[in-house]
């Protein structure tokens, strides 16, 4: 049905040019990334768990450094960066499957 000059695949065709709608598809990326940087982080943190601790990288005093605090904090930040630099390059490529699900959903 044509009102005026217009038809359903016009107005899609103005409304994927608009500013908008280029910006939520860079949005939609985005979040699609920060979304496969949290799983990747879990999956580091669940990964790092399973590891079992020794005193074999004791510190000089003789103290553990596996069970410090200033030792799981600094995993812990390791992890994220990590999961975070492997999500922006191309990560385990869940950011690109989530994206184009949801990009077609969207239309």
């Amino acid at each position: 049905m044509d009102i005026h000059g217009l038809s359903p695949n016009s107005i899609r065709e103005a409304a994927q040019s608009l500013p908008s709608a280029k910006k939520s598809d860079a949005q939609l990326e985005k979040v699609c990334k920060e979304f496969e940087s949290l799983f990747l982080n879990q999956l580091l943190t669940s990964m790092r768990k399973t590891i079992p601790k020794t005193d074999l990288m004791a510190d000089e005093e003789g103290g553990s450094s596996q069970g410090s605090r200033e030792r799981e904090m600094y995993d812990s930040m390791m992890d994220q960066e990590m999961a975070k630099a492997w999500s922006q390059s191309d990560g385990i490529g869940m950011a690109n499957v989530l994206y184009q699900q949801l990009k077609k959903e969207k239309s």
